[in-house]
């Protein structure tokens, strides 16, 4: 399980966003007002969590989830839990009172016997295994805890990368920055960045007038290509066909590039989320380029996890080698 020790780490993890979710919000809370520093530098709980103030609760970790240190686990963040109306309005500011993503984060830890914490970790729950994402469960550092102190919370946020609204077809990506804070196809074993530097490197090209072209049939269904029908009006109709790319379980996925398929499971998990979706013209030139990510559960796409990328962000990424781009989109 990855420790993440530094700001850089926390943000790669993608714990927390984007929007409508509240772990970051939530962890700032913990830092900040929930546990002491001792005199010897230790975090400290002072609050006797038996009385479940702020909804916290025992954690049986029946899944193994977590490493057994031989001390009781506790957790919190399910807004819905009694007593969860104690956590500040920051916290809770986005809650929609659903099973949904703005309520699916929560903090573990570990205290001793003297309310010394012994572990720490984040994790998010999948409400319709009603199971913790051990993909996504991160133990926390003492010292990041101790960073995040030192910060207010708009500080936090903005380090933490949780500055985009709301997943929206109608948001653009046009910056590495932004697509940092995005939180797409990251961390390991998602796919998607390295789909999107496939696609921006080695399936489009650019002509002349600076437009983007495909130069491929997609009716082949090269690389798994296949039509999008946008059901649940997912993204804005702009008369022209949709495709999608990047399920790696589909027909001819396999003339994807390994470095795209290496993290694959054959499962329905978070190593088969991600995918593009284009809509070229009669002429084969690009409109409009998304990323989203796919719920295998409701089999659905997620709109909360849907982004236009801009023409300039493709450019910049064929400038960068696959190394390069995925340090600067922070994959870990």
């Amino acid at each position: 399980m990855e420790t993440l020790n530094e700001m850089r780490s926390l943000r790669s993890s993608g714990f927390g966003k984007p929007r409508p979710r509240h772990g970051l919000h939530l962890l700032y809370w913990f830092a900040d007002e929930y546990v002491k520093i001792d005199d010897d530098g230790d975090l400290r709980i002072e609050r006797n969590l038996r009385k479940k103030a702020f909804g916290f609760k025992p954690f049986h970790d029946q899944g193994e989830l977590l490493p057994d240190q031989g001390l009781p686990f506790f957790e919190v963040g399910n807004l819905d839990a009694p007593k969860a109306d104690e956590l500040p309005d920051y916290v809770r500011n986005n809650y929609t009172g659903q099973n949904d993503k703005s309520n699916i984060d929560r903090i573990i830890i570990s205290p001793d016997e003297d309310k010394v914490l012994d572990r720490i970790y984040v994790t998010q729950h999948d409400h319709h295994r009603n199971a913790f994402d051990p993909q996504r469960t991160f133990r926390i550092s003492k010292g990041l805890i101790k960073l995040i102190c030192k910060l207010e919370l708009a500080e936090f946020l903005e380090e933490a990368g949780y500055r985009l609204p709301c997943g929206s077809a109608r948001v653009t990506l046009n910056e590495m920055d932004h697509l940092r804070s995005s939180g797409f196809g990251k961390p390991r074993p998602c796919h998607g960045l390295h789909l999107l530097h496939w696609f921006a490197n080695e399936y489009v090209k650019i002509d002349d007038d600076g437009d983007m072209m495909i130069v491929r049939n997609l009716s082949k269904k090269a690389f798994g290509f296949k039509p999008f029908n946008d059901q649940s009006e997912l993204l804005p109709d702009q008369g022209l066909p949709f495709f999608e790319v990047g399920n790696l379980g589909a027909p001819k996925a396999e003339e994807l590039p390994y470095y795209v398929r290496n993290n694959y499971t054959g499962q329905n998990d978070d190593s088969n989320i991600d995918r593009i979706i284009i809509s070229p013209d009669e002429d084969k030139v690009l409109d409009r380029i998304y990323v989203t990510q796919h719920d295998h559960h409701s089999n659905t796409f997620d709109p909360q996890h849907t982004f236009r990328i801009s023409k300039g962000l493709i450019k910049l990424i064929r400038t960068l080698d696959l190394d390069e781009f995925l340090e600067e989109a922070e994959y870990s």
